[in-house]
């Protein structure tokens, strides 16, 4: 059985979340601590910055999910910490989740399918994990990797600087290699920066105070310069963007054309992401230069909300599937061994009966074959029921537990003696 017990960024303060939190050195110590703790036979913990979380596979849920929620609470030293416990499908389905950013703050974002590998690789290097959470992790990474490849919900951006660079893209087609000027250096200019930095652009800031426009340039690998300096950048530039609301000579409509020739009349895209406006409307009527304000930004990002929450929508029927999937293994392999044992004592049964009836009847060959297939449709039919129920009754984490321990004191079988873990 998966076990799932921990917190994340909804459930437990900063403050809990890095006491309980284990990386580094501490990391192996944390891995063998948990792994001896009762019940728990496999352990893996997956530590970031909004989440600690420990899976366990266990033959007693129970017993490994009160251990693994007294020792977090112990680490973190508040008694009343509120702890999700998720085990069997469920556990799979959280952490599907997480794997493919669907828990995450920014939904679609990557990095989270990193730090779930890293943290199985690390917690494997400990020794901590067997083959039963490696199967496990195995198809995590899967849907995961499904999540990422069959629907767009890493491709559809809804901040500003996505919005930016998705614009910008749209009027001048490829970004990478261009060059972008970006006026200001709070945080629509960061973000703009940022993005259109990702895209392949090299970026140039300009900004009234030039420490500010340093500290921003570093971010992203570029050149900061004054105010003074815009009309020299505006001439090499494809993209400026203008985050800070103030007026700009370089941007006066009268001098457009003489600039526009100077370039060549290469294209322009002048975004004024400053409220109020700081970028001339007039400037959009000269010829290769396209104005875009908050405005339009904000349509683009409607847009990109709009795919977003239908590549979610996807993700989570993938992840459905999975889970379903998932869960009919899981019945599969709690219920398998009585079922097994079952129809191994009927059939055994049935043999010995067809046996001898045919030594009563003189031992024809012909007659032995007719009533072994006879005997054996018998048994498969009042034995299909009972074993469609055990199936379903495998799927519940606690309560069938008790209908597979009445299946196997009825047919009188051995009961196998715990839980096992689900695999792949």
């Amino acid at each position: 059985m998966l076990v799932a017990i921990g917190v994340d960024r909804k459930r437990a303060s900063v403050a809990s979340r890095e006491r309980l939190a284990a990386g580094g050195e501490d990391l192996a110590e944390v891995l063998r601590s948990y792994g001896s703790l009762d019940g728990v036979d496999e352990v893996f913990v997956l530590s970031t910055c909004y989440r600690v979380e420990v899976y366990a596979a266990t033959t007693c849920p129970s017993a490994a999910a009160a251990s693994l929620a007294e020792a977090l609470r112990r680490r973190a030293g508040d008694e009343g910490l509120a702890l999700f416990d998720l085990r069997g499908a469920e556990a799979f389905r959280h952490l599907s989740r997480v794997a493919a950013s669907l828990e995450s703050g920014v939904v679609g974002e990557p990095q989270v399918l990193g730090q779930v590998r890293e943290a199985f690789g690390r917690s494997a290097e400990a020794g901590s994990v067997g083959k039963e959470l490696s199967s496990v992790i195995s198809r995590v990474l899967q849907v995961a990797k499904r999540v990422r490849t069959e629907t767009s919900i890493g491709r559809a951006g809804v901040s500003w600087g996505h919005a930016s660079a998705d614009l910008a893209e749209k009027v001048l087609g490829p970004l990478d290699g261009r060059r972008a000027v970006i006026v200001g250096a709070g945080e629509m200019a960061r973000l703009s920066a940022q993005h259109l930095h990702q895209q392949g652009m090299h970026v140039s800031v300009v900004n009234r105070t030039l420490a500010n426009a340093e500290a921003l340039a570093r971010e992203v690998g570029g050149e900061a310069r004054t105010l003074e300096a815009l009309g020299d950048e505006l001439l090499r530039a494809d993209v400026a963007v203008v985050a800070a609301p103030v007026a700009l000579a370089a941007l006066e409509p009268r001098g457009a054309p003489a600039m526009m020739k100077l370039r060549r009349h290469r294209r322009l895209l002048l975004l004024d992401l400053a409220v109020p406006r700081a970028v001339p409307a007039a400037l959009g009527e000269v010829d290769g230069i396209y104005v875009c304000d908050v405005d339009d930004l904000a349509r683009i990002q409607r847009q990109a909300q709009e795919a977003r929450a239908g590549a979610v929508r996807d993700a989570e029927k993938i992840v459905d599937a999975e889970v379903e999937r998932f869960a009919r293994d899981l019945a599969e392999r709690r219920a398998a061994p009585i079922i097994a044992a079952v129809r191994h004592q009927a059939s055994a049964i049935a043999r010995e009966e067809v046996e001898r009836t045919v030594r009563r009847l003189g031992g024809d060959p012909e007659l032995e074959k007719r009533l072994d297939a006879l005997a054996g449709a018998i048994v498969s039919k009042l034995l299909h029921e009972p074993s469609v129920r055990l199936r379903r009754a495998g799927q519940e984490a606690e309560g069938g537990a008790s209908l597979m321990a009445a299946a196997a004191r009825i047919f009188d079988v051995v009961q196998p003696t715990g839980e096992p873990a689900p695999h792949a």
